[in-house]
């Protein structure tokens, strides 16, 4: 070795290590974001549909091809009824690639609720309709904080790479 000591190696490799543990975790957290949960997905029918709010979005996704952009339209309830907040949420694939970009920009987008922000993963990509098999993504808010379900939403994010 030239140099440098192998226990400096030896310790800088257990501190990589320990930082993807704390990164996989979860210990290290986007100080922005409320805390929550991702719980799987619900059935929505056709009357539970109308308790959902559309949440129009634009979205934009740099590339080697170019640079995209769009609007699509999310669908977001809040659940303030449990002992935790739930938002359940879908986005209908029906606009071919630019849904799949819309989904693409989501992954990375924050959901603003109210005065809160949460990651907008959780919001499925669904093929079917409410009442015909539709499943929203849910997430449960593990922080004190409690939307009520007329909270404003929005969508916010940067462009991203596809």
């Amino acid at each position: 070795m030239s140099g440098i000591p192998r226990w400096v190696i030896l310790l800088l490799g257990a501190g990589l290590v320990l930082f993807g543990v704390a990164v996989s975790q979860g210990w290290i957290r986007d100080p922005s974001l409320a805390k929550a949960d991702y719980i799987g997905t619900a059935d929505v029918s056709a009357e539970d549909a109308k308790l959902y709010r559309a949440v129009p979005f634009e979205w934009r996704i740099n590339s080697a091809g170019g640079s995209f952009k769009g609007n699509d339209t999310a669908h977001v309830r809040i659940d303030s009824s449990g002992e935790r907040p739930i938002l359940c949420g879908w986005i209908r694939l029906d606009k071919a690639g630019a849904s799949i970009r819309a989904t693409r920009w989501l992954s990375e987008a924050r959901l603003v609720v109210g005065d809160i922000k949460v990651t907008a993963l959780f919001i499925a990509p669904v093929e079917k309709a409410p009442g015909d098999g539709l499943n929203a993504g849910c997430l449960r808010i593990d922080d004190e904080a409690r939307p009520s379900p007329d909270a404003a939403l929005s969508l916010e994010g940067p462009p991203v790479r596809e």
